[in-house]
């Protein structure tokens, strides 16, 4: 089961977050791919430094909104199906310019590397930019030896990635409900328990 949460996030944080486009940190999608693709996003951001997948964004930052919110869940819940281990992820529901987007958060993996099982093999993905590639195996060894695997792309990193990436690295922040409570801004919250299929 899919816990869903309501949340109200600031509109001037969701927007500077969005204003920076995709990259290291988030990902934007009108509608979500089929669950292999989500899978490897979710793959990515754990093996990585965690990240938010942004629902009803187009990749240009324009919000559209979620029209199915039951067809998006269960497209998530299916890409969970087949990580190994599992990830740690938020699910949040949140109304923005008018619209309802979910953020998918995704946690930073305490139990890496995570790995996508296509049914043919396992395969981990780490996040270089906004693009979600194949871990090598110099990483895989450090993630299994549990020593910090950097990503070899990281000086594909823009600007502002950058200064993000640092300030994350020292403050170990990232996730919108992290920005929240250091903004030390709250507001009722309200659940949502969706029941999904596992198929």
């Amino acid at each position: 089961m899919l816990q869903m949460q309501r949340s109200i996030v600031p509109i001037d944080i969701l927007e500077e977050i969005i204003t920076l486009g995709e990259g290291y940190k988030a990902e934007f999608a009108t509608i979500l791919a089929e669950e292999n693709a989500v899978a490897k996003t979710l793959c990515a951001f754990s093996n990585s430094k965690g990240g938010n997948l942004f629902i009803g964004i187009r990749d240009s930052g324009e919000p559209v909104g979620v029209h199915d919110r039951y067809s998006e869940l269960t497209k998530i819940d299916r890409a969970l199906a087949i990580l190994i281990p599992k990830p740690d992820i938020l699910v949040q529901a949140v109304a923005f310019k008018k619209s309802e987007i979910i953020i998918l958060e995704v946690r930073e993996g305490k139990n890496k590397p995570y790995f996508v099982n296509t049914g043919d093999e396992l395969q981990a993905f780490i996040r270089s930019g906004a693009e979600n590639i194949p871990a090598t195996k110099k990483e895989l060894k450090a993630f299994i030896n549990n020593r910090k695997a950097f990503p070899s792309t990281y000086k594909n990193l823009n600007r502002d990635e950058m200064i993000l990436f640092d300030l994350f690295e020292q403050e170990k922040r990232l996730s919108v409900s992290q920005i929240r409570e250091k903004l030390n801004y709250t507001e009722p919250v309200s659940y949502t328990h969706l029941t999904l299929p596992t198929n």
